[in-house]
């Protein structure tokens, strides 16, 4: 695992400012999560990025699946396939993937 310039990111790996926020950072995070990406990861990430920006959201597992349904792909809208993707704390890891602040929801 990579472990993340503390500059950037807080103690838990969150962005300390989400307008920092790029691209060529995520494989950097994945690494520090010991996810490998593929271009399923991409979809979730961008898209609940483009979501934060628009609502100022940073959605809790519930309304994470709602928005992966509803605006990335119903076919990765379920608990169980974003554990695949992402672990066993989704909602926590797509958020520090993201850029965006932690959900209300993570411990």
């Amino acid at each position: 695992m990579t472990s993340l310039d503390p500059r950037i990111f807080d103690c838990e790996g969150f962005l300390r400012d989400s307008k920092q926020w790029t691209r060529e950072l995520v494989p950097t995070i994945a690494a520090s999560l010991g996810l490998e990406l593929s271009a399923r990861h991409l979809e979730v990430i961008l898209g609940v990025r483009d979501f934060y920006t628009r609502t100022g959201v940073s959605p809790t597992m519930r309304h994470l699946i709602k928005v992966v349904r509803a605006e990335i792909d119903p076919e990765l809208a379920s608990s169980v396939e974003m554990s695949r993707l992402f672990g066993s704390q989704v909602s926590k890891h797509v958020a520090m993937l993201s850029g965006i602040p932690k959900p209300s929801d993570c411990i």
